[in-house]
């Protein structure tokens, strides 16, 4: 397990979506849009009797706020579907983590609005993501 290899195979998941920029690390700048970065939140050694260890993750989705506020909420709503093309939840839960862990799961979605990155406004929210190893 590493967690270099955890974020390499949340982002391989996440290149899948077309068109959705992806990044395994908090990048200087986001340059084209829609992307999606990956960020380690915490976790917990031991997390069970046989000594397992559970990870968090945020994947950090941004999209482009011009046009209508409408048009960018329709376009972030296409990434919140259970399933589907553009389903986030989809292509993280097909993840495949090969030696870095034993399941991978995106257990929601929050702080769904206005997001600031690197002094830019966009609109996005963020998905939470458990990894067992």
């Amino acid at each position: 397990m590493s967690l270099v290899g955890i974020r390499d195979a949340i982002k391989t998941a996440l290149a899948t979506i077309t068109g959705l920029r992806t990044y395994d690390t908090a990048p200087e700048s986001i340059g084209e849009l829609p992307a999606a970065y990956i960020v380690p939140l915490g976790g917990s050694y031991d997390y069970d009797v046989g000594g397992n260890m559970e990870h968090h993750f945020e994947v950090v989705l941004l999209v482009q706020r011009g046009g209508s506020l409408s048009e960018a909420q329709d376009s972030l709503d296409a990434y919140l579907n259970e399933s589907g093309s553009t389903s986030i939840k989809a292509a993280i839960d097909a993840a495949s983590l090969s030696t870095h862990g034993d399941a991978i799961r995106c257990e929601g979605y929050r702080d769904y609005g206005g997001l600031e990155y690197a002094g830019q406004l966009y609109l996005g929210c963020k998905f939470d993501v458990t990894v067992l190893t």
